[in-house]
């Protein structure tokens, strides 16, 4: 009961933001909002309010705005096909800002419950690890490892997962001045992870250094999502590893009996996931409705509302075969485990 109640407040909360963003922009550029709606499937209750209908439906796996003009030809000049060309992308492109707005403020909440914040500052220093080989010293601020630039203890944990055992060149920050250091991360036979022997420094939360902090992981969260899409088209990463509705309740119950901070952060995690997934140019996604407008834009003139709407059903189409195969993969895997 907990996973279902905690994946039906989550994923509503997720397509309630990101509809509002569609409807809040809709609003301010004038476009005629016919409904607004939370959820999919059969209506559980509806209300009207001015000119737009509000409705709960009873599948929490999604939602949608229906404009006026948006799919079909109107002779409405608030119709969002007779909106100027600015105002049309900034409405579609609102949806996934404001998953990447909702996980900095649950990054915010995140970083609030606890009572300092990790920093990449060097702490102590392990007896004969790689860090007090090269010479790094307590209260080092590192910036940068090779070209990847460092901004919070989590960057300097992922670039050493990815780069594995080679060596790095590291830039740390010592007394106002940056400092070259060489080493070669060990990998811990225990914890299966490279390392290079020091403990990170906690600071003291702030106002300010909450929202820093905040930022940056959301910006952190979004490198790592973009390059594990990057895997996953290379062939690096394979499609059985993509999970889907199932898979994504389970996580969500997994951290919610793990606690409030575990639940946030899958939210966060699954809320700039949706932004980046909805920007790709894929066909029926808001970032193919764009790519459709900036054409429009080229050629001066709108596409054939048929045509792109063929591209668009072949593209839910598509989507509807890849959640088939992952909601698959997610049964097998907690199956057989």
């Amino acid at each position: 009961m907990t996973t279902l109640i905690s994946a039906i407040v989550v994923f509503g909360i997720l397509i309630l933001f990101h509809e509002m963003g569609h409807f809040t922009v809709a609003k301010l550029v004038d476009i005629k909002v016919d409904e607004f709606s939370v959820g999919m499937g059969p209506q559980l209750l509806q209300f009207r309010k001015g000119e737009t209908l509000y409705s709960l439906r009873a599948l929490p796996i999604g939602g949608y705005i229906k404009m006026e003009g948006e799919d079909h030809s109107s002779s409405d000049e608030r119709a969002f096909s007779n909106r100027p060309l600015w105002a049309r992308i900034a409405v579609v492109a609102a949806g996934a800002v404001m998953n990447f707005i909702l996980g900095f403020l649950l990054f915010i909440i995140m970083i609030s419950m606890v009572p300092s914040i990790p920093q990449p500052v060097v702490g102590e220093l392990v007896n004969g690890m790689p860090a007090q080989q090269a010479g790094l010293l307590p209260g080092d601020r590192i910036i940068q490892l090779n070209n990847y630039k460092v901004h919070i203890q989590k960057d300097v944990q992922y670039f050493l997962a990815k780069n594995e055992g080679k060596p790095i060149n590291v830039k740390v920050l010592r007394n106002g001045k940056i400092l070259d250091f060489k080493l070669t991360p060990r990998l811990n036979e225990e914890y299966r992870r490279y390392m290079i022997g020091y403990t990170a420094k906690s600071e003291k939360k702030t106002f300010f250094n909450v929202l820093i902090n905040a930022y940056y992981e959301t910006a952190f969260l979004t490198k790592a999502i973009v390059n594990s899409l990057g895997d996953l088209f290379t062939g690096k990463l394979g499609l059985n590893q993509m999970s889907g509705p199932v898979g994504i309740v389970k996580e969500i119950g997994g951290a919610a009996q793990a606690g409030i901070g575990s639940l946030l952060f899958i939210a966060a995690l699954i809320s700039i996931n949706l932004g980046i997934f909805n920007l790709l140019p894929i066909p029926a996604l808001d970032g193919s409705r764009i790519i459709f407008l900036i054409i429009e834009g080229i050629r001066r003139k709108p596409i054939n509302p048929e045509k792109e709407g063929l591209v668009h059903l072949i593209g839910f189409a598509m989507l509807m075969l890849l959640l088939i195969f992952v909601t698959f993969n997610d049964i097998t895997r907690i199956w057989g485990s």
